[in-house]
């Protein structure tokens, strides 16, 4: 897996590792670990449907509406003041997924700048591993049961309603950089004024937990 994708996965909770693989053995109606090993071998597209099953999708939009208020009463509104208008408002989304935290993230931070947000200039860095996931977030594009999770005046606001999807708009997908990148190896962010870690920590184990928070600390402004 390591070989063919350029993800270790040996730093993934092993119980989680070994569920996602006997998920696929029984969909394959394989009994034996080495069985399913030369099928690996031998079957490149079962080997890439693992390799999305180890990269469990989670995130919606606005999930736990407490965080989202959180960020409008403290940190959003701290943001700009005494900024100096040439200074952009830096937020990182390690483990993006599919996007649906990255653009609520976004959506929440135009609304508490109101009339400022043409005047303040915002990067929003929102990473995985996973290049199909990052595909439909850069589309910005999702099925209409959305409307469950979103306000009814910020979809009317901030989505254009096209052919039975919702896209964002391109007000904030503009804002928005999606890219591949490995928060296990590969070197972290700087300058930052929030970092949004919800939909990959718990996937790894301790070790890799310690290294990764640090970077991110070490990322932030002080």
């Amino acid at each position: 897996m390591r070989a063919s994708t350029g993800v270790d996965f040996s730093r993934y909770k092993r119980s989680t590792i070994l569920r996602r693989v006997r998920r696929r053995m029984a969909l394959r109606r394989v009994d034996r670990a080495e069985e399913y090993l030369r099928l690996l071998q031998e079957d490149d597209a079962e080997l890439m449907a693992l390799y999305q099953d180890f990269l469990i999708r989670v995130t919606s939009f606005f999930r736990d509406p407490g965080v989202f208020e959180s960020l409008r009463a403290d940190p959003f509104p701290r943001f700009i003041q005494d900024r100096s208008p040439e200074v952009p408002i830096r937020i990182w989304v390690a483990g993006c997924s599919t996007g649906e935290e990255v653009y609520s993230l976004a959506i929440t931070l135009l609304e508490v700048l109101g009339d400022r947000a043409n005047v303040t200039p915002i990067k929003i860095l929102a990473t995985d591993v996973n290049e199909r996931a990052l595909e439909i977030a850069r589309a910005g594009s999702y099925v209409e049961n959305i409307a469950m999770d979103i306000a009814p005046d910020l979809l009317q606001r901030h989505f254009v309603r096209t052919d039975g999807v919702y896209q964002i708009s391109k007000v904030i997908r503009d804002l928005c950089v999606f890219s591949r990148h490995d928060v296990t190896r590969d070197p972290p962010f700087a300058r930052l004024d929030l970092v949004s870690c919800r939909n990959l920590l718990i996937y790894l184990d301790l070790a890799a937990q310690k290294r990764i928070l640090p970077l991110f600390h070490y990322g932030l402004k002080p």
